[in-house]
Order: C-alpha cells, then structure tokens, then sequence
C-alpha cells in the first residue's frame, strides 16, 4: 500500500514540474499585453489627479516641474523597472522550486524502487 502512495505522490510531482514549467517566463509569452500594459499606464498616469477629494486637485503633470512627454518616459521606464525585477525574480524562484522538485522526483523513484 505504501508503494501505491509514493507513486502517486510521485505522479504529483511530475503534474508540479509541468506545471512550473509551463508558467515559466510569464513576461516574455505575453509580451505584446505588457507593453500595451505599460504603455497605456504610461499615458495615463501623468494626467492623474493626486490628492484628496477637493475642488484644487492638481494633476500630477501641474504638480511637478516636467512636461508630458518627460513624464510619460519617467513612468515607462518606472513600469519597466518593475517587470524586470518581476521577471528576474520570478525566474529565481521558478529555477529553485524546480530544483526542490527535481530532487523530490529522483527521492520518490529510488523509494519506488527499493520497494519494488
């Protein structure tokens, strides 16, 4: 009954690294909605009104000493920033639970076959 067990602890696993791998590299599959993400962000921020619900909110393109074209570069590359920490981050994790599971997998295949 054990045995019965560990394979289909063993068959989870291999479900786990699919599944790990086939989420990889979620920025890059989608790269075409990122760049519209951020571009449409882009746009779309400098023009936002910041503060409270007041009748004197100032935008925040009034409130700083840039103009438009300055702003929607500073917030691009601010979104861009933060994807490629996303990315970088995401791809360490995915690399070491990968590994975890890797070495789980090759546990479970010498149990199998000691039991066996």
């Amino acid at each position: 009954m054990e045995k019965y067990y560990k394979e289909k602890h063993l068959q989870a696993t291999k479900y786990k690294i699919e599944n790990v791998i086939r989420q990889q590299d979620f920025l890059l599959r989608n790269k075409w909605k990122v760049l519209f993400f951020i571009g449409s962000v882009s746009l779309w921020i400098p023009t936002r009104a910041v503060g409270h619900y007041t009748s004197e909110r100032e935008t925040i393109l009034e409130k700083s000493g840039y103009n438009y074209v300055s702003l929607v570069l500073i917030t691009a590359l601010v979104c861009i920033i933060f994807c490629l920490l996303y990315h970088y981050s995401s791809k360490y994790q995915d690399s070491k639970k990968l590994k975890e599971l890797r070495v789980l997998e090759q546990q479970l295949e010498k149990e199998i076959s000691e039991l066996g």
